[in-house]
């Protein structure tokens, strides 16, 4: 019985980002609640939006030791053994590629938390010990990175966290 329902899921999942696909260019807008909410870090007023089509170049750090077995943004348990990534706007959950530009290295990282938000606005994602280690930047504790945003795989983590939409009362009329 089990069995069933879990292929019934699947199935489902896989028609519901089918007719996503075919119904709009931008894909939809309902996979992710709370996860665009603005909201404030020290002063600053961050306005997080539904885009798959991201790709930035900037500097990346990590973090492991402090947020260990605290929870994320979405509410899980932070490993820092696990290849996840913070992120200040993209959707929660995402899906993106994570190049080192200063040595080839790329690992896929699973971006379930809000950051980086300490020292500069050149850093454009925090990613987790682990994901440094792979990248090779973990002793040097920063490299330049290249985030691609990989929008069919982001749907997908989205359907699994069982996100929805989040509306403004703007947009609730």
């Amino acid at each position: 019985m089990m069995d069933v329902s879990r292929k019934f899921r699947k199935f489902t999942a896989i028609c519901l980002l089918f007719l996503s696909d075919c119904s709009s260019d931008q894909g939809p807008k309902y996979w992710h609640a709370g996860s665009e909410r603005p909201y404030e870090i020290k002063g600053v007023r961050y306005y997080p939006q539904t885009n798959y089509q991201y790709s930035a170049i900037g500097y990346s750090s990590w973090y492991g030791y402090d947020c260990h077995g605290k929870p994320t943004a979405t509410g899980r348990i932070f490993d820092k053994n696990k290849l996840t990534a913070a992120h200040r706007t993209l959707p929660l959950p995402s899906v993106v590629i994570v190049e080192n530009l200063e040595n080839g290295r790329k690992v896929k990282l699973l971006v379930n938390d809000r950051g980086p938000f300490a020292y500069t606005d050149k850093r454009i994602i925090d990613v987790s010990q682990r994901a440094a280690e792979i990248l090779g930047f973990r002793k040097k504790g920063h490299a330049k990175v290249r985030v691609t945003c990989l929008p069919k795989e982001s749907q997908l983590a989205a359907m699994r966290y069982k996100r929805r939409p989040y509306l403004s009362k703007r947009r609730r009329k």
